[in-house]
């Protein structure tokens, strides 16, 4: 089989070395027992210190591909840069902190192999991160990604995974997908093998996320369930506006039932307000739609071949 291995880096200099060594030392165990083929793509997110320089310069044995952001675009935005330039389907991730290890791909890779149509996910059973910065909020995010979703995993948090590109429709990918990327997958009946691995401590450079991974993945997560079908957003809120506009009707009956049989003023009771206000919640939700729907066009139509990066040796 033939893997592309993507790795996302921003400010990683100090670790990036020794990541690549690693790197190597597995593909080769795995090259001389099952005769796999690997490349090594490499994506420098607009570092502001010398990753970039360190990675350009790198003479492995194996494909390298470096890719550079025009500027910092985020990991998940790396990511998917990484995996639009690899050559192989198969594709392999981690972060390139050194926290998640390159041993690991031994036992993934095998378990990989033996299925069709497959994710294999890392799990970190026993973790390396400070508690209330690391720990805590990834097991408040797992929570609450297993209740609001199809995804039954232990840990949604680990970078290190596998799967085939073909098979995850990567262009639907969204929002911190790098954390929700099984809980996304999960809609679409794939088959998620979790695997137990090594979970290192960062001892150098300095870790790009906390507490407040957790409200971004409580956001994702409603757009997780307002687009389990195409156009589910658009009959959700275009409901939510009907049912606004229906009760500003209902109110306004009331009102004019009161004042025409029991002769109450308009401005002895609050329905004035209330009517005014439904009204106006119903044209905030269809003008959100509209909006939506407006912006989506723009994507569509500007979704043109310019890149936000460029790749700089590909052998």
């Amino acid at each position: 089989m033939n893997f592309s291995i993507v790795i996302p880096l921003f400010n990683e200099s100090e670790n990036i070395k020794d990541l690549n060594n690693e790197i190597l030392d597995a593909t080769k165990v795995l090259q001389n027992k099952s005769a796999h083929n690997f490349e090594l793509v490499y994506i420098d997110d607009g570092s502001t210190d010398n990753t970039y320089e360190i990675i350009k310069n790198f003479e492995n044995p194996i494909s390298t591909v470096i890719v550079k952001n025009s500027r910092n675009l985020s990991q998940c935005s790396s990511i998917l840069n990484g995996i639009e330039v690899s050559s192989f389907d198969d594709i392999i991730l981690l972060d390139g902190d050194r926290q998640n290890d390159p041993n690991d791909f031994i036992p993934m890779v095998n378990e990989y192999s033996l299925h069709d149509s497959v994710i294999v996910h890392g799990y970190r059973k026993y973790r390396n991160d400070p508690y209330w910065s690391k720990v805590l909020p990834s097991k408040i995010a797992n929570s609450l990604i297993r209740i609001f979703t199809n995804s039954k995993l232990s840990d949604h948090g680990c970078a290190l995974r596998i799967f085939n590109k073909k098979d995850v429709e990567i262009e639907n990918l969204f929002g911190d997908f790098n954390r929700l990327f099984a809980a996304q997958i999960s809609q679409k009946k794939i088959k998620i093998v979790e695997v137990e691995v090594n979970h290192r401590k960062r001892t150098k450079g300095i870790s790009k996320y906390g507490i407040e991974r957790v409200f971004r993945v409580l956001i994702d997560l409603i757009f997780i369930n307002f687009t389990k079908n195409e156009r589910s957003y658009f009959y959700t809120i275009g409901f939510l506006g009907l049912t606004s506009f229906f009760l500003s009707i209902i109110t306004f009956i009331y009102m004019v039932y009161k004042k025409i049989f029991l002769n109450v003023s308009f401005i002895e009771t609050p329905l004035p307000i209330i009517v005014i206000f439904f009204a106006l919640t119903g044209l905030i939700f269809f003008s959100i739609v509209l909006m939506l729907e407006t912006i989506k066009k723009m994507i569509t139509d500007q979704n043109s071949p310019k890149k936000n990066y460029t790749v700089y040796k590909k052998k």
